[in-house]
Order: structure tokens, then sequence, then C-alpha cells
């Protein structure tokens, strides 16, 4: 799988022949697939505007909120495939929220680059004095009541998978976003919630605490706190932003808007980049082309069986 994490170096990493130069025929719009503020619209749109800076391309963004994506992707899949409608989001967009439409398929969509990865983790207020999940339990085996807040259906379910493992109880809040659910926290509507990065602030000036990662890996923010699955949660919701287009795109404008992409999250000087170095560290993460589809197709039948298994 082409996976490219970028540091400073890997500049060469993405040298290879030229190719030959597409340009849009006027201007390019970026559905953000979610709210005004949060990270992915931030992300978007520091993108769009580097992009007319270093290519020309005039790059509108606009926000087309609801559903983990799906109304966005819902209008993009109805688009023509010429690279001047493109759709900005996280891959559970493409690899689990069509499960619970019946319009759309992982199939319908060209799949261009990613440009970060999140930093997914089960938080808690500090308040609580939960530290790990073994205190989430007690406080439950106690009588409190667990309300957990998420933004779609996919971490919903995540939540129920952490707590039949527990063996707690939980009360579900939907939420609008990654900031809503740490609204919900900071509110005291919740007392757990996940988060896919933009709980940075919170978790530095220490009013939020990671109990574990919801990655492969430690997030980066608590590196010494155990992932779901080393503590027996067979559980990976960790996810990446997502740039993708109507299915049927020429190659050469796919791979041209991936460069142009790549371009710019290798330049330490990038405003994008340093937005992902800061929000969602360590680096941006570049899966392009062939190798990104491959890898929501797969991962949305990883996501079939998953939700098929909790259905028992």
């Amino acid at each position: 799988m082409k996976r490219i994490l970028l540091t400073a170096a890997s500049t060469l990493m993405l040298a290879g022949p030229a190719l030959a130069e597409w340009n849009p025929d006027g201007p390019i719009r970026l559905w953000i697939g979610y709210g005004a503020g949060g990270g992915t619209d931030v992300q978007g749109r520091t993108l769009a505007k580097e992009l007319e800076a270093t290519r020309g391309w005039q790059v509108i963004p606009e926000n087309k909120a609801g559903e983990d994506g799906t109304v966005m992707s819902a209008q993009l899949k109805g688009e023509a495939p010429d690279g001047q409608t493109l759709g900005f989001a996280i891959t559970t967009t493409y690899d689990f929220a069509p499960m619970n439409s019946d319009n759309l398929s992982p199939e319908d969509f060209t799949y261009i680059t990613t440009t970060a990865g999140s930093q997914m983790a089960v938080l808690a207020r500090a308040d609580s004095g939960w530290q790990t999940l073994d205190d989430l339990r007690a406080a439950a085996s106690a009588g409190e009541p667990i309300v957990w807040a998420n933004w779609g259906t996919q971490v919903e379910a995540g939540a129920e998978i952490v707590a039949r493992q527990l063996g707690i109880e939980v009360n579900h809040l939907r939420m609008k976003g990654g900031r809503g659910t740490l609204n919900a926290l900071v509110s005291m509507d919740a007392n757990v919630g996940w988060g896919g990065g933009v709980q940075k602030p919170l978790v530095e000036a220490g009013q939020l605490n990671i109990l574990a990662s919801a990655e492969q890996g430690p997030v980066a923010l608590a590196p010494e706190k155990p992932t779901l699955q080393d503590l027996g949660i067979d559980l990976n919701l960790g996810y990446q932003y997502i740039i993708t287009a109507p299915a049927g795109m020429d190659d050469e404008v796919r791979d041209e808007i991936a460069e142009a992409v790549a371009e710019i999250l290798a330049d330490p000087e990038s405003e994008t980049r340093q937005f992902i170095e800061k929000q969602y560290p360590p680096a941006p993460i570049v899966t392009q082309g062939e190798a990104l589809r491959e890898q929501i197709l797969t991962t949305y039948e990883s996501n079939v069986a998953m939700m098929q298994e909790l259905a028992k």
C-alpha cells in the first residue's frame, strides 16, 4: 500500500516521472463534508488557498455538512468527473457511511489522496479522575450513569463494542462532529467520548484525559496510554482525511491533483502542513490513487463484518 508519512526529507519519495500537466477549465469547487470551524473545514480551506498559490487554480471551498459526509458525497456522486468538483471528508465517509445508504457505494467515487491521519482516542473530563478504561468500568459498576458522546454511526458502534467488552452499559449521545463531542464533555452532557484530533488544546490544558488510543498505535498526546487492541478490544477507529471525486475521473487528472496536494504537504513552510503537524501529529499522511482505492474497499468489507458481528 502506498502510504507515506511525510517528513521534511520525504520530498524525494514523491519524485518520479513528470506528469503531463492538467489544468482545470475554471474554478474548482471543493465541497467540505463537515461544518465550518472544525478540523476538516480548516484543513480544507487552508489547502484550497495553497493550491491557488502554488498552481494558480481557483479553488472555492464550500461546506456541505451532514450525516458523516454523506450529504456532500451524495451530491458529489452526480457531478462530472472532470476535476472541477472535489470532495473533502474523512475515509469513513466512504468505507463506512455507505452501509447506511441505499444510494451510495464505495465504487461511486474516485479516490485521489489522503492528507492526514486522525488521533482517535477515548476521552474523559479530567475532573472525573478517570485515567484508564478500568476507572471507567469501576465508575459504571458503582452505579454512575455513563453517557458516551459520538458523532456518527461508526463511532457509536465502537462505543458499544467497548462497553460490551468492559461489561457495562452506556447511553449514547449523538453530536455534530468532533467539536460537538468535545462540547458535550466540557458542558457535562457526557462523561466519556471520542476525539479524533481536535481534543489537543483541551488535553494540553488539563481539561480532558485520554484513557486509551483507538488507533493502531498510541496517540501522540499520550504515548504511554495503551491502544484498545492492547487491552483486548479488537477495534481500530483511526481514519484519514481524504480528497475524492466522482467515479470515472481520468488517471491523469487524478494524479495531477494528487501531486499538487503532495507538493504542498511536503513543504515544511506550508500552512496546511503546519496545521496538520499541530492538530494531527506527527506529520501528513499520503496514500494515493489505486492504493487508496484498495484501502477504502478493503476497510469497507471489514466494517461490514464488524457491524454484522455487533448485530448478533
